[in-house]
């Protein structure tokens, strides 16, 4: 049976941070039953798209309405800091420093098994306090 995507259910991938003040590229993934897979790693053959952003912060330090800018990137697992960018998506915080936006992506992005996917914002904040990334994984062929 395949989704209305044409995808196997068992290979959708809505993967999760909350709370966390490093970008480290470890994402948890959350199933359908509620279990959960930390820290996931794509597997070995496959690819994951990534589809659907949703995120959500605060700016700690001097809360006031203003832009932000939240990005993401694809780095290799062993250098998070040669990465290249891959979604920027800004929004205007409130009064209190609150802000977030949802993503739907045409075409979305592909994330290799050597690969992971890390955050930042400008102005860059202390703590992003949600991040949803949804998709689903292929086979490389």
């Amino acid at each position: 049976m395949s989704s209305h995507l044409g995808i196997k259910p068992e290979d959708h991938v809505v993967l999760e941070l909350v709370g966390t003040e490093e970008p480290t590229g470890a994402w948890q993934r959350n199933f359908p039953d509620a279990a959960t897979q930390f820290p996931f790693l794509i597997p070995e053959g496959r690819y994951l798209v990534i589809t659907d952003v949703d995120w959500q912060f605060q700016l700690a330090e001097d809360p006031q309405p203003q832009n932000v800018t939240f990005r993401l990137f694809v780095a290799p697992l062993d250098d998070l800091t040669n990465s290249y960018r891959v979604l920027n998506s800004t929004t205007m915080l409130d009064e209190m420093g609150y802000g977030g936006a949802s993503e739907a992506m045409t075409a979305g992005f592909i994330v290799a098994e050597s690969a992971t996917i890390v955050w930042d914002s400008i102005p860059a904040t202390e703590q992003v306090v949600h991040i949803q990334l949804r998709g689903y994984l292929v086979d490389r062929q």
